[in-house]
């Protein structure tokens, strides 16, 4: 049996957080070509050693130049480029909401919200011109439900994530491109355990209250994000 994205281009935005390093991982093992794009260049170097599928780019896809020259360079480099993983985001400062500063309120949405759109932006004419292609939005469970008082504006840039995704699927699924957003809940990273540690008090009792509330009574893995991005890249998920 043959690949199931074999001969298929992709690029992951935020490949250097720890669902971004799963999934350039899980994309590679399924016969993928993957532009590994982000900020820590320590980590882009361990994921360039991983293959000779992997070509990695230092990017900010938050700046427009750099978004547009990341699409732009995939496209020229390889003639084609199939999948867009949008995965770069940050938490920022935990405040009530009058406590937040501007200046965070505007550095996390440029992240998590205007960096989607821009990648989104430059990589839909891409598709088009090789008739289709699959793009992956991450949000998170507080951009469904809500999440902490002391988070507002991480969920408020991933509602406007889930936004940008239900208009660009309309949009554009009669042209072969299928938008979708994935929603973690508590997956083990780095994010997540900086996020508890940000909370007071004893961090792994924290945990444990978390995870009390988790029906599977565990944290997800990131390997288990990555396999569902793997499968609605796949022609299988053509209907998505």
């Amino acid at each position: 049996m043959s690949e199931p994205l074999q001969g298929k281009v992709a690029i992951v935005a935020g490949a250097t957080g720890g669902i971004g390093i799963a999934t350039v991982e899980r994309l590679i093992a399924d016969g993928a070509t993957v532009v590994a794009a982000g900020r820590n260049q320590a980590r882009l170097d361990e994921l360039d050693a991983l293959s000779d599928r992997v070509f990695t780019a230092k990017s900010d896809v938050s700046i427009e130049a750099e978004a547009k020259e990341l699409v732009s360079w995939t496209e020229e480099k390889f003639g084609r480029l199939d999948i867009l993983f949008n995965g770069a985001g940050i938490v920022g400062e935990s405040n009530l909401i009058e406590d937040q500063t501007l200046e965070n309120f505007e550095h996390v949405m440029a992240i998590n919200v205007t960096g989607s759109f821009l990648m989104m932006k430059y990589t839909i004419p891409a598709m088009r011109r090789n008739g289709g292609g699959a793009i992956i939005n991450v949000s998170s469970a507080a951009g469904v439900q809500g999440g902490r008082a002391t988070m507002p504006v991480y969920c408020a840039s991933k509602h406007a994530v889930i936004g940008l995704t239900r208009v660009g699927a309309k949009a554009h699924a009669g042209e072969g491109i299928r938008i979708n957003v994935i929603v973690p809940g508590q997956i083990d990273t780095d994010m997540l355990s900086a996020v508890e540690a940000d909370a007071g008090g004893d961090p792994e009792e924290a945990r444990q209250k978390v995870i009390a509330a988790i029906p599977a009574g565990r944290y997800g893995d990131t390997s288990e994000v990555a396999a569902l991005t793997a499968f609605l890249c796949r022609d299988d998920a053509n209907f998505i």
